[in-house]
C-alpha cells in the first residue's frame, strides 16, 4: 500500500513538472513539442504493422468471428500473436463445460481451434 502510495506521489510529481509553464524565462524540463518525432534512417524499411490493412480491428470483432465458428460462452479475450500476424485469443466454454482456445488472425481474419 505504501509504495503504491510512493509511485502515485511520483506520477504526479513527474506530471505538474512537464506540465508546469517554464519559470523566469528557463526552458521547460521536458517539452513535447520540442522532441523531434521518430524517423528512420536512410535505407532502413519500418516493419511495424499498421492497423490500416487489418480485417480484425477489435477484441469485439474477434469475439463475434470466434462465436461464428465455434458455439460456447466466452470467458476471456487477449489480444496476441497468431502465427507471426497480429490477432486474438478467445477462451470459450462449451455447454458440456469443456474450456478450449480459439486464435482469430487480425490480418485474415481465419479462426483456429487450439
Amino acid at each position: 500500500m505504501q509504495r503504491m502510495f510512493k509511485l502515485k506521489a511520483t506520477l504526479l510529481g513527474l506530471m505538474l513538472l512537464i506540465s508546469l509553464p517554464s519559470v523566469a524565462g528557463a526552458s521547460p524540463v521536458l517539452s513535447l513539442s520540442t522532441v523531434a518525432p521518430f524517423e528512420l534512417a536512410p535505407g532502413l524499411k519500418d516493419n511495424r504493422q499498421s492497423n490500416n490493412n487489418l480485417v480484425v480491428t477489435s477484441a469485439q470483432q474477434a469475439i463475434q468471428i470466434a462465436k461464428r465458428s465455434y458455439s460456447g460462452k466466452v470467458l476471456k479475450v487477449q489480444s496476441s500473436s497468431v502465427n507471426g500476424h497480429p490477432g486474438y485469443r478467445v477462451k470459450l466454454l462449451t455447454n458440456d463445460g469443456v474450456i478450449f482456445y480459439v486464435t482469430v488472425d487480425a490480418t485474415n481474419g481465419s479462426v483456429r481451434r487450439n
